[in-house]
């Protein structure tokens, strides 16, 4: 989706969308809100689509109200699929699997990460950066963090092509953390340097934004990475600047893995009583958020935490708050399993639809072969795989002689199944060999295009069904040989970079006006765009 298409104050309303996401302010839920109703206003489906994911990512971020967040991405997630939105409809894959991933189901998770990188397979878009991000943390919390930095360094290359996202310093930012995660994990000190050093310069770009450079998640890293290099200047720096962030009245929720995570930190080093600080300070965040899965693993932080104070009665009453947090992520984990069945189930029923609706948009419905527009995407492809690989392609116009005679004097019904007889006859070429493709171009016009074959394969590719035809024997007064005969111009050579299915198609039609005007039911094959006498009389001719 092209925002620039829309209206000035549209455009007006995504951009302020944008920058209060950006800023993580307040107001981003009331701008989404404003956002929805100008796109109904305008009535645009994939602008709707676009409004609602942004609503929906907003309740994730700003709020602790799960149901508005979702409905509002089952809404987008709906709206978008029938639009053929692709880019944002992965975005809402992408914030399900987080979702997923925040109520401990990581397998759930993963298969939205990859239904996401599935929807917007070929489109220039970050957006399967954040995808193999968060793929990532899966494998780095299974332990594989060598598998996690590949994903990650796929993540940093996909998210550095675009520099115009609102939050594309923070996420560059959060691969270097996460970068430096993997390689503490792996025992590369000087990894990690380099990383704390990309850090270090991105919090001098003017361009980056202090408030994520100084957040958690950076400052987190920082503390543990100076540790881990033994740099106890910079370690001390950090770790105070760290406990007065701690110090907060409330966090969002996608700091409260880190700070679990630094938690477990300082009760490794010995810093109990920064343990104890932090600990006191989260029980606020995690109320407000009441998701399962997040108090079973705070209530199994205390436990350690208690069990290294010696203090018996408070890591019981942690006990009991285990117990009753895993009892509570059952019941949640069967009601989002419920939830998350529910949405595949409508985007099952969607998708379905989709590819119905696709294959009529691409399929002649007489014979069954693709249609102009089906020709047009496959040949696209086509030509820069030939291109790219330096491998011959060969595009075949053939029609049916004196069809318009047939057609009048038999009348429209015979001609649909002389067409039907003749396309069936295609159909069976195309399954013996994957090579070949076959498109309706129009009337009594079919285009064949072959991949990768030689002169002397397409030609007897060509020879075969010319004689299926004719053994056809379907009468026809209208022909010398009194029986239905087709005609058929083929041209076949490597393409040049810039040679299209036009520059081919206008070859082969030339041959096949060779045949018309000389004699019907042969094939001309050319190699060579240009029609010339020479290029005739080089022309390969059956």
């Amino acid at each position: 989706m092209n925002i620039r298409n829309f209206d000035t104050e549209i455009q007006a309303l995504y951009e302020e969308v944008l920058t209060t996401r950006s800023s993580m302010s307040n107001s981003y839920i009331s701008a989404c809100n404003r956002f929805i109703k100008r796109a109904r206003q305008a009535d645009d489906v994939s602008l709707l689509g676009c409004a609602y994911y942004f609503l929906a990512d907003a309740y994730y971020l700003l709020s602790t109200d799960y149901r508005k967040f979702n409905s509002n991405l089952l809404k987008a997630i709906e709206t978008l699929q029938a639009s053929g939105e692709q880019e944002y409809l992965a975005r809402c894959y992408n914030l399900l699997g987080i979702d997923a991933l925040n109520h401990g189901n990581p397998e759930l998770a993963l298969d939205f990460f990859l239904s996401g990188k599935r929807s917007c397979e070929g489109i220039d878009s970050e957006v399967p950066g954040f995808i193999d991000f968060n793929i990532g943390q899966i494998y780095f919390e299974a332990g594989d963090p060598k598998l996690a930095l590949s994903f990650i360094r796929s993540a940093y290359k996909l998210i550095s092509k675009n520099k115009k996202d609102s939050l594309y310093y923070r996420n560059i930012m959060f691969c270097y953390c996460f970068e430096a995660d993997c390689y503490m994990e792996m025992d590369k000190p000087d990894s990690v340097k380099k990383c704390l050093l990309a850090i270090n310069k991105l919090e001098e770009s003017h361009k980056s934004s202090r408030d994520f450079i100084n957040g958690i998640t950076a400052t987190d890293i920082r503390t543990r990475a100076y540790h881990y290099l033994g740099d106890m200047v910079s370690f001390q720096r950090y770790a105070s600047r760290l406990l007065t962030l701690i110090q907060n009245d409330k966090h969002p929720l996608d700091n409260m893995e880190d700070i679990l995570i630094m938690c477990r930190f300082f009760i490794r080093i010995g810093w109990i009583d920064e343990a104890v600080r932090i600990v006191e300070n989260t029980e606020r965040s995690l109320v407000d958020f009441n998701i399962a899965h997040l108090k079973k693993n705070y209530a199994k932080l205390k436990c350690e935490l208690y069990e290294c104070l010696g203090n018996q009665k408070k890591k019981n009453l942690a006990l009991n708050e285990f117990f009753k947090a895993s009892n509570e992520e059952e019941k949640e984990r069967l009601a989002n399993y419920k939830f998350f069945t529910d949405i595949r189930n409508k985007l099952y029923d969607i998708e379905k639809e989709n590819v119905i609706l696709q294959k009529q948009a691409s399929t002649d419905s007489l014979t069954g072969l693709g249609n102009r527009y089906g020709l047009n995407k496959f040949a696209d492809a086509a030509f820069e795989k030939a291109f790219a690989l330096k491998r011959s392609l060969a595009v075949e116009i053939l029609d049916i002689d004196n069809f318009k005679q047939y057609n009048d004097t038999y009348g429209h019904q015979a001609g649909d199944e002389c067409l039907t007889k003749i396309a069936s006859i295609i159909n069976d070429m195309l399954r013996e060999n994957e090579l070949i493709h076959a498109f309706r171009y129009g009337g009594d016009e079919f285009v064949i295009i072959y991949e990768s074959m030689t002169d002397r394969e397409v030609m007897e590719c060509a020879t075969m069904l010319r004689q299926s035809v004719i053994d056809l024997k379907l009468l026809s007064k209208h022909s010398e040989k009194g029986i239905v005969t087709i005609s058929q111009g083929i041209r076949n050579s490597i393409p040049a970079e810039t040679t299209k299915l036009w520059d081919y198609m206008y070859a082969a039609d030339n041959a096949l006006y060779q045949v018309k005007e000389h004699t019907k039911g042969e094939i001309i094959m050319l190699h060579k765009a240009v029609i010339s006498q020479k290029s005739l009389d080089d022309a390969t001719h059956l």
